[in-house]
């Protein structure tokens, strides 16, 4: 009977290694730029991204864009979904949960569009569907404080939580045409608008539509969640990553490299 025990043993042994090793097999270090998604900038033909392409090639990222590969986010350690303007299906959506499942990432950047159908409204049902406790709302973050040449759609902040990914933050971001988020559940803020900062909505009424003002503060307009053993960044502008606003501000390029690295 002990002849037979130690091999049985060792393939038991053999089989849990091996599950063990391919179950925590890493995703590729591939980032998926969502383009096939009616996005608006950012396509494989535009240079919107090539900052943030920079950043990823230097931390040893490869990149695709689903106009290309497809949508098939699953296969990603880094998913950016920047501007959508249609739907995600159901189908994209389990994707998406498959690829967070794997300990993959999200980063979600949204933009004003002052004319629906607006990215907000996209982005924020997709969170919905994913459960990440993040919300889009529509509207327009301003400060005539805190900006860049007196712009106040040009906001400036570093008004940064203590949150893992704004940690090591130090000087000011900057963001443009920003939207207001929201965070319940899993959801943490990681930076706020400046106490400055005004939140404006939009609300249509007939063929007008009505501006609102909101002097709410704080402001969150970058938020992170941990959700399905993945995490997923949400911030309100995806401004904040072009080239040329990259080179104005350093902190931009600080925080896409803490988005990356948490």
């Amino acid at each position: 009977m002990k002849r037979f025990f130690v091999p049985l043993m060792i393939v038991v042994l053999i089989f849990l290694l091996s599950g063990c090793i391919w179950g925590d097999k890493p995703l590729p270090k591939i980032v998926l730029i969502d383009d096939s998604h009616a996005n608006r900038f950012g396509g494989e033909e535009s240079e919107f991204f090539d900052g943030i392409i920079a950043i990823l090639a230097a931390k040893g990222y490869d990149y695709k864009y689903s106009s290309v590969e497809g949508f098939e986010p699953q296969n990603y350690a880094i998913v950016i979904l920047s501007m959508p303007g249609a739907s995600y299906s159901t189908s994209d959506i389990d994707k998406l949960e498959t690829q967070l499942s794997k300990k993959g990432k999200i980063i979600m950047m949204d933009i004003l569009a002052e004319v629906p159908p607006a990215s907000t409204f996209f982005l924020d049902a997709l969170s919905d569907g994913l459960n990440t406790g993040i919300g889009f709302v529509w509207g327009l973050v301003t400060d005539t404080v805190n900006n860049i040449g007196g712009n106040k759609m040009m906001i400036t902040t570093d008004n940064f939580t203590t949150h893992p990914l704004a940690s090591t933050l130090s000087a000011k971001i900057a963001m443009m045409m920003a939207t207001k988020l929201t965070v319940e559940g899993n959801a943490t803020v990681a930076i706020f608008a400046e106490s400055s900062a005004i939140f404006t909505t939009y609300v249509p009424s007939g063929d007008e539509v009505t501006y609102v003002p909101e002097a709410t503060p704080p402001i969150p307009i970058v938020v992170a969640s941990n959700i399905g053993g993945g995490k997923v960044v949400a911030i309100s502008s995806a401004y904040a990553f072009t080239g040329t606003l990259m080179g104005i501000v350093p902190g931009n390029t600080d925080l896409f490299r803490a988005a990356v690295d948490w």
